[in-house]
């Protein structure tokens, strides 16, 4: 049986959890933007910044895969999940 914990402990422990959530910003909305459909877009067709793409593949916000013609892009579930959230 697990022992009560004080109400203190767990407060900080919501507010870690919360720090932990990656901040989504305007550049992320922009990247995710032109993936609104949820059908594989090419790199071409996307803001070409390589920080930003780094970051929202890390966060799990899209997903990558290559092609004969090079590389695409598609948004997942978590991705519209956080660009459908009030700004």
């Amino acid at each position: 049986m697990e022992a009560e914990r004080p109400l203190e402990t767990e407060s900080q422990d919501i507010g870690q959890q919360e720090k932990r959530r990656p901040m989504f910003n305007q550049l992320h909305r922009q990247m995710l933007d032109p993936l609104r459909d949820r059908d594989w877009v090419s790199v071409s067709k996307l803001p070409d910044q390589p920080g930003t793409t780094l970051a929202v593949l890390r966060n799990g916000w899209m997903e990558q895969r290559s092609t004969g013609e090079g590389v695409e892009y598609r948004m997942t579930e978590a991705g519209l999940t956080e660009l459908s959230r009030p700004r």
